[in-house]
């Protein structure tokens, strides 16, 4: 049985676009660059700037490379903080 995730369509295209939009569109939400409460225009840069990186090989090769060892990172993260809750949950007490 075949996977979604074994299309190349998926793994080089849709998942590299996605990546970089919610990257993109986080980081303007947070950094509030284009104004407080306009995430209408946070969203229309981050879909500029991923479509812009779908069409760009060099770029879309850099981010379909880099996508298992930033999974590979980004679950190492989620363990140590899940340890880290729990070690400061014994030490304080609660």
């Amino acid at each position: 049985m075949t996977s979604i995730l074994t299309y190349p369509v998926v793994r080089e295209v849709i998942l590299p676009f996605v990546l970089v939009f919610v990257l993109i569109f986080a980081i303007l939400q947070k950094s509030e660059v284009l104004g407080k409460g306009k995430a209408q225009m946070d969203a229309l840069v981050a879909l500029v700037i991923g479509l812009i990186l779908v069409v760009t090989p060099s770029a879309r090769n850099f981010i379909v490379n880099i996508m298992p060892w930033l999974a590979v990172g980004v679950a190492v993260i989620l363990v140590f903080l899940i340890l880290y809750g729990f070690v400061e949950d014994i030490v304080t007490g609660k």
